[in-house]
């Protein structure tokens, strides 16, 4: 239906608009509970920024906060940017079913338009029930079959004197 890209940008500003009251949100603490890479998220967060879906503040205690209350932020705007404007204007009509995916794309767009018109972050947040959101998505790390690997072994600390001045004072006793 839609890209991943799509998907991951409602989700991601639908994250930070549901912890917006506990200040700015992290690219740490989005990725850990989305399940996405933070640079991934930085370069995602980035285009929602500069489209005017969130704000970020730098340093200790910054992050990303919605641009505004979450009732402001349209579903429908957030989805066009994503997925109507990444679509190339003018395609070339040389391979046959080229007419047909400019109809669908149409037909696509102006579905879209009629169900979604009106939706705001604050309503789908709304919709949303809490068990959806889930826990944190932690990636489960390889075993490591402890046969493989060889214990390391000690190293043998020196029995005398680490340095001139310590000979020296061996030497006098």
């Amino acid at each position: 239906m839609f890209s991943k890209l799509t998907q991951n940008a409602v989700n991601t500003l639908l994250w930070i608009c549901k912890h917006q009251d506990s200040g700015p949100v992290t690219t740490d603490a989005v990725s850990k509970h989305l399940g996405l890479s933070v640079s991934y998220l930085e370069s995602l967060l980035s285009n929602l920024k500069k489209h005017g879906f969130v704000v970020s503040y730098r340093g200790p205690g910054g992050g990303y906060c919605p641009q505004g209350k979450a009732s402001d932020l349209m579903l429908l705007d957030l989805i066009k940017v994503f997925e109507f404007e990444q679509q190339p204007k003018h395609r070339p009509r040389d391979s046959q079913g080229a007419l047909s995916k400019d109809l669908i794309f149409y037909l696509m767009q102006n579905f879209w338009e009629d169900h979604l018109n009106g939706m705001s972050m604050a309503d789908v947040l709304r919709r949303v029930p809490e068990d959806a959101w889930g826990a944190m998505v932690t990636p489960s790390a390889p075993k490591l079959d402890p046969r493989k690997f060889k214990p390391l072994q000690v190293p043998k600390l020196p029995s005398g004197p680490n340095s001139v001045f310590s000979l020296a004072t061996s030497m006098a006793a």
